[in-house]
């Protein structure tokens, strides 16, 4: 494989900004169905489903059904409602009792606009409706549907997501192992993202082999996001990222350049990229935009 290098290629051009369209469209109509609750939930709801973005998760989803031969909005309202669970989780890490940021996607994060407590309500409203939509919108048989939403679930729950959020929140100012490290970014990132990618192979019939063969390639290309987004914490700007630049630094986390520097945590992100692309070549399915976007996830600029 050769190496990508950022002075290469333009990290865009290898992004599908045609499935991210078609995740923004699809959750700007589910937002619009929110226009009977509260207007003091309504609000949140839209401001952060709608703040931009670039749909990782649910453009993952799409072409991964893509690759098995499906149309890419087949997977739609399961893609979204990823994007749902991811919002809800942002939400929730800004708040101040954990990563404590005021600045998300560029604007100010959930509970600057609305309040701490309006912010706790809007993530737990997004965490529900997630499911929701999966059951009233999502096309496919009961089975399909019922492990599709199982690996979502595992994903973002006591033994995903909220595990490597417990150990993020746990561990600053205490040095973690590689190893541990590792652990704690697959339960807090790599997860989720490659259960976007399974279930959305799930709901297409991928065979056994291919489901396995895309847990491993999103589990990769997750860390790989997650290292990078780390690097970019230190070496960008919060005008680029959205977000607020060198925070980890400053809580004393846990990360990959902090523990053992930007050039070989460079090198490890490249190692997962490198193994991503090595799997998803085994799986035998017509890839191509699922190689690009790990590519991108590599050299990426925000």
């Amino acid at each position: 494989m050769k190496e990508i290098n950022n002075k290469d290629i333009d990290p865009e051009s290898l992004y599908p900004h045609d499935l991210a369209n078609l995740a923004n469209k699809k959750l700007e109509e589910l937002a619009d169905g929110y226009r009977d609750i509260p207007r003091e939930l309504e609000r949140p709801i839209r401001y952060c489903l709608l703040s931009g973005g670039k749909r990782i998760r649910p453009v993952l989803a799409m072409a991964a059904a893509a690759s098995l031969g499906r149309d890419p909005e087949y997977v739609l309202p399961a893609a979204c409602a990823i994007e749902f669970i991811h919002s809800y989780s942002l939400i929730h890490d800004d708040l101040p009792a954990i990563d404590d940021d005021d600045l998300r996607r560029g604007k100010p994060s959930c509970h600057r606009k609305f309040g701490e407590d309006i912010a706790i309500l809007t993530g737990d409203a997004l965490f529900a409706e997630a499911f929701s939509i999966i059951l009233r919108e999502q096309q496919g048989t009961p089975h399909r549907l019922i492990q599709a939403m199982r690996e979502i679930t595992e994903a973002s729950g006591a033994s995903g997501m909220v595990a490597g959020q417990v150990t993020d929140v746990s561990s600053s100012r205490h040095r973690m192992s590689r190893q541990s490290l590792e652990k704690m970014h697959t339960n807090k990132t790599a997860r989720l993202i490659a259960a976007s990618i399974t279930a959305s192979a799930i709901l297409c019939g991928a065979e056994k082999k291919v489901l396995e063969k895309y847990r491993e390639y999103g589990m990769n290309t997750g860390l790989a996001f997650q290292i990078t987004d780390d690097i970019l914490d230190i070496t960008s700007s919060s005008m680029v990222t959205g977000k607020t630049a060198g925070k980890d630094k400053k809580q004393a986390k846990n990360t990959y350049p902090l523990l053992w520097g930007i050039e070989q945590s460079k090198k490890i992100a490249a190692d997962k990229i490198h193994k991503a692309l090595e799997v998803l070549e085994q799986s035998g399915t017509d890839n191509l935009l699922m190689k690009n976007i790990a590519q991108f996830i590599l050299i990426r600029r925000s």
